[in-house]
């Protein structure tokens, strides 16, 4: 059913002009709180999302920056050569930026403004428990971490993490 313009136009001034029917409570009172959680999610589904992001980010990383010994994909390349020729508590520091600032960068283009807002909100949280988890996940994948070294990386990590996610949330990426 084809309308023409001028009909379209007298249909939208009608529809404007109209008092309508009043919209029940019970459907305002349900849009709003849709529209409230959306705008406003919780700091928990967000770490939610961001750990399944952290995961398949950075087991792919360790393609590319072997931490701790661990070289699942046995590559031939590997960025912690490069970083151990600053020593090796440069290269821990190093591993743990970029192992967390690649996960917060795809957080960024995958979480909505809004989710991205709340991480941001509580980077230090939120990065931290990331961190946490992943060098859980080294040691039960067989790595063998010495408590100072593991700190430098955790350092690196929260530092990269947090770092990342007070910058890039100001930044206007389409999600």
């Amino acid at each position: 059913m084809n309308i023409s313009e001028k009909e379209w136009v007298e249909d939208f001034k009608e529809f404007v002009s109209s008092k309508g029917e009043p919209v029940p409570k019970e459907i305002s009172a349900s849009i709003l709180k849709r529209i409230h959680a959306s705008l406003n999610p919780s700091a928990w589904l967000v770490f939610a999302k961001m750990f399944g992001i952290h995961a398949v980010v950075g087991t792919v990383s360790l393609s590319i920056c072997n931490q701790f010994g661990l070289n699942p994909f046995r590559t031939n390349f590997s960025l912690s050569e490069y970083f151990m020729q600053f020593g090796h508590s440069t290269c821990m520091v190093l591993c743990g930026i970029l192992f967390v600032t690649s996960s917060i960068l795809l957080g960024r283009i995958i979480l909505s403004r809004e989710e991205f807002v709340v991480l941001a909100r509580n980077a230090p949280l939120q990065v931290f428990g990331l961190s946490v988890f992943s060098l859980v996940a080294f040691i039960a994948l067989g790595a063998e971490i010495v408590i100072g070294i593991g700190t430098l990386w955790l350092l690196g990590a929260m530092f990269g993490g947090i770092f990342t996610a007070k910058i890039f949330v100001h930044q206007n990426i389409p999600t």
